[in-house]
């Protein structure tokens, strides 16, 4: 008995890839705040950079999320590579590429329409963090998507 794996559907993949992208940017952005060191009038005050981190990051995020989303659904739909049979390093690949570019693009861009401008090591730090999320989502969300005959 083989299992099978088919595609997911278009909604799910966008809703469980931009929730996921939502809650985890803003969160891996701060982490990468912290690791370079907050300055020292924010380190008592850590829930309140938290919650700026977020009010930033928030938009990006679900840009990206909806982007990747998209390109991840056509992808997989395209082509077999990915989930038939499934494997993990391909989908995780796939998933650090495309959040990456997604989490950049869309930083960019809300950048732009926003008349924030983000340094280059803002971006850098998002493109991280959507490299994270993005395949760790990607690999999660794939691997769910099977389906066993009966």
């Amino acid at each position: 008995m083989s299992i099978q794996r088919s595609s997911p559907s278009a909604v799910r993949l966008v809703v469980l890839m931009t929730a996921s992208f939502v809650m985890g940017v803003p969160v891996l952005t701060y982490g990468l705040l912290a690791l370079k060191g907050l300055p020292a009038f924010a380190a008592s005050h850590w829930i309140n950079v938290l919650s700026w981190v977020f009010h930033v990051t928030w938009m990006a995020a679900l840009m990206a999320g909806v982007l990747i989303s998209i390109l991840v659904w056509k992808m997989v739909n395209s082509t077999g590579f990915f989930t038939r049979p499934y494997d993990f390093g391909r989908c995780f690949s796939l998933g650090a590429i495309t959040g990456a570019f997604a989490e950049a693009l869309s930083t960019w861009m809300y950048g732009r329409l926003a008349h924030r401008p983000f340094s280059n090591f803002w971006i850098a730090g998002a493109t991280i963090a959507g490299c994270l999320v993005g395949s760790l989502t990607t690999a999660i969300v794939l691997a769910r998507s099977k389906k066993l005959p009966p």
